[in-house]
């Protein structure tokens, strides 16, 4: 095997992306299957997982394991990790790719989690944090076990440019969303978590980093995708695929020294 091919080779490992039946997390799930990895899909929208799933080549469909989960809750990550470990023993890696946007299949204006800051409730600033943060939280101490099995194991937890920087009311217009303040400051705190873990679990052999994606498109309206356009250096908004060589180089050995780390993929939104 040629050293660049073995540098991003997963063969016989295991790894969750927790999230995945999303736009992103199904296209990691993808990519990891692809360079070898045993992927286990964990979602709470199990169905669109499926369906997803059976649109795969049988090859790739073949390495992919569909298993539901709710994040926020401590006994679904407690069960799933044990029924995890009667199947697989170990694990490899573990990638924390959700968010709470009100509903799972589409961007839902009606849903309070749209609401301004005046009139944001409390129980959408609960549930966002509840699975944007506490769900990182709840599957990173849970995967420990079995990372210790595995000898040492790779964290990336999925932030955001909004991590990074407040969100840009001016792109938004008359398009009936917004990127709400609870969305914000959960994936900010991703960032520093992803610190903590670093640096508290390195001497386990365990590695902690962030990728922080930009805007992706998602069949927003026309306004919307030329003012994000307008800001982006690269011109365009997102595919869920450019992504896919970021999750793959921090998942696997051609990332082995890096830890504790934020990698930001946005075309130059952040840039300017």
């Amino acid at each position: 095997m040629k050293q660049h091919h073995k540098l991003f080779d997963l063969t016989g490992k295991t790894i969750v992306v927790a999230g995945g039946a999303g736009q992103i997390g199904f296209a990691f799930c993808e990519i990891l299957a692809d360079a070898g990895a045993s992927v286990v899909l964990a979602d709470i929208d199990v169905e669109m997982a499926k369906d997803k799933l059976s649109e795969l080549d049988g090859n790739l469909a073949e390495k992919i394991t569909i298993e539901k989960l709710d994040v926020s809750s401590r006994a679904s990550v407690t069960t799933f990790f044990e029924q995890l470990e009667a199947t697989f023993g170990s694990l490899y890696g573990l990638v924390n790719c959700f968010h709470f946007k009100g509903n799972t299949r589409k961007l839902d204006t009606s849903s309070n989690f749209f609401a301004d800051f005046e009139n944001y409730p409390e129980e959408a600033w609960d549930m966002v944090h509840d699975v944007n943060l506490k769900g990182a939280f709840l599957m990173s101490q849970g995967v420990i076990p079995l990372f210790k099995k595995n000898k040492g194991g790779v964290i990336v937890n999925i932030s955001s440019t909004y991590g990074k920087v407040s969100a840009n009311k001016s792109i938004y217009g008359d398009s009936g969303i917004n990127s709400p303040v609870a969305y914000g400051t959960s994936k900010a705190a991703l960032i520093n978590f992803t610190r903590y873990l670093a640096t508290h679990l390195a001497e386990q052999n365990i590695r902690a980093n962030c990728l922080s994606p930009g805007g992706v498109f998602n069949n927003q309206s026309e306004e919307f995708i030329s003012n994000y356009t307008r800001l982006t250096p690269l011109g365009r908004m997102a595919k869920a695929e450019d992504y896919q060589g970021a999750i793959l180089f921090l998942m696997s050995d051609a990332s082995r020294y890096m830890t504790g780390a934020n990698l930001i993929v946005d075309g130059g939104w952040t840039a300017w």
